[in-house]
């Protein structure tokens, strides 16, 4: 797979004893209260991509990411393998479609959608959802939101509580990019706090199973988030 589409692939891939089933409770708020008061443009920060595929070498993609930048000129590519980019790899990286930027506020798309939820250890709960909210999770053009079931640990240890853990699950094959068929994808994430006491995204991860113009293979793609610098 040629590098850019390599990277298109990924990135777009990257865009539980219950108590019952009801609509958002107090905790749920709380949660969606603090997540609404986040912002994707506060901090600048880099992020390590790492793809592993059926039949291909293992890449490794690193990316800075500053608000600051005029559109279009956020993201920039500063290494592939551990070294510095080609002209033509940084000019396609500048054409990748990349999505929304990833911040704590994601979780606003799904998280206030009915849930059974389960008081286990102290100081955390966990919410489960036999599915999400249209147009909370899509993949290139597809919408897989009707068919992922999730779930949420949240900490409620601080003063404010926060998501540290999400996973997602599909339920149902589909086709994305004209050129992949999806037989079934799990995506997970997980949050932490900046010293500030801000949230931010620490890690996100996919595996996938399917084909690529019709040859079968998984592809697992692994991202960590560090280097945040307040810049607004």
């Amino acid at each position: 797979m040629k590098f850019a589409k390599c990277l298109a692939v990924c990135l777009a891939v990257m865009t539980s004893g219950a108590t019952g089933v009801a609509h958002a409770d107090v905790l749920q708020n709380q949660v969606l209260a603090a997540a609404r008061a986040t912002r994707s443009d506060l901090y600048a920060f880099r992020r390590t991509l790492v793809v592993e595929r059926t039949g291909a070498a293992r890449q490794v993609f690193e990316e800075a990411f500053d608000p600051r930048r005029p559109a279009g000129q956020q993201w920039s590519l500063l290494s592939v393998d551990g070294r510095a980019p080609t002209a033509k790899e940084a000019e396609q990286s500048r054409k990748v479609k990349r999505g929304p930027v990833p911040f704590y506020g994601e979780i606003v798309k799904w998280f206030g959608a009915p849930a059974t939820r389960n008081d286990g250890a102290p100081g955390y709960v966990t919410y489960r959802f036999a599915q999400l909210p249209p147009g909370a999770l899509k993949i290139g053009s597809h919408d897989a939101s009707a068919d992922t079931q999730a779930e949420a640990l949240v900490n409620t240890r601080g003063k404010v509580p926060i998501v540290e853990q999400v996973r997602l699950v599909s339920t149902k094959g589909f086709r994305m990019m004209l050129v992949a068929s999806v037989q079934n994808i799990s995506i997970g994430g997980r949050y932490h706090l900046l010293a500030d006491g801000y949230p931010v995204p620490a890690e996100s991860s996919s595996n996938l199973a399917g084909s690529l113009l019709g040859k079968a293979g998984t592809m697992r793609a692994t991202v960590t988030y560090g280097a945040f610098q307040k810049v607004r």
